[in-house]
């Protein structure tokens, strides 16, 4: 099986999320939270994995070591979106915060990025990870988008158990 195909997929896939978390982000308003900026986070590193997979077309160790920085990737932000939906399902004076660390650590960070960027915009998070600020059909946003991450975790899983083209046998009659 040639993996390059599901490589491009994947990388597609990450900037379909990333592109609508931008659309949801300055068309509709709503902010960030942290959790939701690591999401985009681990989107970026696994998109960058994948078009790399795609370009270097490696076979053996290679792709094996690609599979598992995209799995690895996979289930963080699988992880991400599992607590985040927990989170939202907390009655509001059980719900833990999402932590001031990452906060701080980003804003920091982004002091030294030109004001209006893609990656500050990206970056930046004002909103908290308890709170419903959009749904439709009683779901929120992560209730939404959670399924996607679970499937993409267990789509890389998958691909990083497929076997490439190094692995297939050929037979040649002459």
């Amino acid at each position: 099986m040639n993996k390059r195909p599901h490589y491009l997929f994947v990388f597609i896939f990450c900037l379909m999320l990333l592109g609508a978390a931008l659309f949801f982000q300055l068309v509709v308003g709503l902010e960030p939270c942290p959790l939701c900026v690591l999401q985009r986070l681990a989107l970026m590193a696994i998109g960058l994995v994948a078009v790399l997979a795609f370009l270097h077309n490696p076979s053996g160790w290679g792709d094996k070591a690609y599979g598992l920085l995209l799995v690895c990737g996979g289930l963080f932000s699988a992880g991400i979106a599992i607590r985040q939906v927990w989170l939202l399902s907390l009655p509001p004076e059980e719900a833990a915060s999402c932590g001031p660390g990452l906060e701080v650590w980003l804003d920091s960070f982004i002091t030294y990025l030109p004001q209006g960027s893609v990656t500050e915009i990206l970056l930046r998070s004002g909103a908290s990870c308890t709170e419903v600020s959009w749904s439709i059909f009683g779901l929120s946003l992560p209730q939404l988008t959670s399924p996607l991450f679970i499937l993409l975790a267990f789509y890389l899983i998958w691909l990083l158990f497929r076997r490439g083209n190094n692995h297939v046998g050929t037979f040649s009659m002459r």
